[in-house]
């Protein structure tokens, strides 16, 4: 992601000039990083799977990529010919916030208790 955000504009806008495709690119990827921080959280909080805080795990995944997600845009304010957009924050987070659902979903289909 890093390596996307440091392209100038001009080189960014070689990937693609399409609106919607850079906005797909934002959420989707940050869709994979909420996806990955919550098994990465659930892994590092989780010591017994009977255990796990799932609102814990989920809230600190959240953070963490959406602080990254802001990081990201500030540090486009210092590259040629792009700059910090909150809107991209907000599609950030909601990939984010998608990519979390979906791996509580799975985590809760994958173990949850037998009746």
């Amino acid at each position: 992601m890093f390596l996307f955000s440091h392209q100038a504009g001009y080189e960014s806008s070689k990937i693609s000039d399409n609106f919607f495709i850079r906005k797909l690119g934002h959420f989707s990827e940050y869709f994979i990083l909420g996806f990955s921080a919550f098994n990465y959280f659930t892994n590092i909080f989780s010591k017994n799977l009977n255990k796990i805080n799932i609102s814990k795990i989920a809230f600190t995944g959240f953070s963490f990529s959406v602080l990254y997600a802001i990081s990201d845009e500030f540090h486009q304010i210092f590259i040629a010919d792009r700059d910090g957009n909150i809107k991209d924050v907000f599609i950030d987070s909601l990939g984010v916030f998608i990519g979390i659902s979906l791996a509580i979903l799975i985590f809760r289909f994958c173990f949850r208790k037998e009746s």
